[in-house]
């Protein structure tokens, strides 16, 4: 027992010269990662939903709306801003947990640390902590995705309460109460898998603010439970599906930093199908014209089929971000899973509707797929009979093949040029590289306004 005060005692205690510079440079790329998805999403139509929402609550403050330019509150400004960062399935991926650290910390430690007028290394420092408090929790509640759970939704209050109690300078007793305050405020269901609904892009901000509102909280003086994870009524017995393990709880962050595990999407759709892309794009090349297809077979492992395998004709841009016999199809006829692929237009043309429609997807109960992270075997029948088959066990942008440093400044260029200009986003990525010289947050925030 006492998981929930040896978690609260590591993220507070720690310092920002505990951190090895691998980890320090993997923070600074996640942070120019995330920005780039706020900057480039915070004009979607549910983006503008809640920038109007936002508005609507006419709370000025010492945080920045990123794009807009609003000052607002913490909360509302992390709301908002993790709205835009988790509004198009770009934001980066822990594969084992399926969860999206940076949309339910980054938000965080930026309008907080900026309200605080905290320095980079305290930034960077505060977000290790959120991300390794968060990714702990998430393997250790890893199957609530059996009972439906967000993983993000759920596991991001406890990264974001980490995180703002170690900017808020909480003591390990003051850190276990926010944390505590976290359990009963954390939630998020995966539904919209199903049946769609803008609520998905949300969830992350959901979780992002429950765990600002809970180092708030304790910060006013509200206590939490002391057992509130691993209790005989704590949040991981109703939470789980399965028995939960609690050593991850209790793992050292020096002797596994998780941040480090975490991935970067080079495709605008859930991770889970991403394998799926990397192997149709290995079989396009042999494909001269998408007529020539028959037929094609999508198999996978039941997690991925979970999340993924559930929608067989989207009608909506989320449908189709969560289906992979569309991700596959899209490959095949546009050549690319990116923003600008992921339109009504794509869905409705006749080809990818065709193609969609001589898929089946099969779910692997047998354990046909070799070992890896989401794996996935991509098989297409052409009409003469060739039958063309690839398998791949970890997708580009995985940890296994991770992007490079070099690969996200031109994701963040390609998501921002729509956005800001290009001398623009060429500053914010100089200032991120260089976070750890910064005295303060203002030059970056005020980079990020269009």
């Amino acid at each position: 027992m006492a998981e929930t005060t040896i978690l609260a005692a590591q993220a507070a205690k720690l310092h920002y010269e505990d951190l090895p510079p691998e980890v320090v440079q993997k923070a600074k790329l996640l942070i120019l990662d995330q920005l780039g998805c706020q900057l480039a999403f915070s004009t979607l139509p549910w983006a503008k939903d809640i920038f109007r929402y936002t508005q609507s609550k006419q709370g000025f403050g010492p945080s920045t709306v990123v794009y807009y330019g609003t000052q607002a509150t913490p909360e509302d400004a992390v709301f908002c801003n993790a709205v835009f960062g988790h509004g198009f399935e770009m934001d980066d991926t822990e594969m084992q947990t399926t969860s999206h650290p940076a949309v339910a910390v980054v938000p965080v430690v930026l309008a907080l640390g900026e309200a605080l007028g905290k320095s980079g290394p305290d930034v960077l420092c505060a977000m290790v902590a959120g991300y390794e408090t968060m990714l702990r929790f998430a393997h250790t509640a890893d199957s609530m995705r059996f009972r439906n759970f967000h993983a993000t939704s759920v596991s991001g209050a406890f990264g974001a309460a980490a995180a703002a109690g170690w900017l808020l300078g909480f003591d390990e007793h003051k850190m276990r109460d926010a944390l505590g305050i976290a359990a009963s405020l954390a939630s998020g269901n995966t539904e919209y898998s199903c049946s769609g609904g803008t609520i998905k892009r949300l969830l992350g901000a959901i979780g992002a603010t429950a765990g600002l509102k809970a180092a708030l909280l304790a910060q006013a003086g509200i206590t939490g439970s002391a057992e509130a994870l691993e209790g005989k009524k704590g949040l991981l017995k109703g939470l789980c599906e399965q028995e939960p393990d609690l050593s991850f709880l209790r793992l050292p962050f020096e002797d596994r930093w998780m941040i480090l595990d975490v991935g970067n999407k080079p495709y605008c759709c859930c991770a889970g199908q991403h394998s799926v892309i990397d192997a149709t794009e290995a079989l396009r090349s042999s494909v001269a014209d998408t007529s020539a297809i028959d037929a094609i077979t999508i198999l996978q492992r039941e997690r991925e089929a979970m999340a993924v395998g559930h929608v067989v004709s989207p009608v909506d841009v989320i449908e189709a971000q969560f289906c992979a016999r569309f991700a596959c199809a899209l490959r095949l006829v546009k050549g690319a899973n990116g923003f600008h692929e992921y339109t009504l237009e794509s869905i409705h043309d006749p080809e990818i509707q065709r193609l969609m429609a001589a898929t089946t997807y099969v779910q692997d109960n047998d354990g046909a797929l070799e070992a890896g992270d989401g794996p996935a075997r991509v098989t297409i029948t052409l009409t003469d009979g060739t039958i063309l088959e690839e398998e791949v066990a970890f997708a580009l942008g995985s940890k296994q093949k991770p992007m490079s440093q070099s690969d996200i400044e031109a994701k963040f260029a390609d998501l921002v040029s729509r956005s800001i200009r290009p001398e623009q986003a060429a500053v914010i990525e100089q200032l991120v590289w260089a976070l750890d010289e910064q005295e303060s947050l203002s030059a970056l925030m005020h980079a990020v306004v269009a």
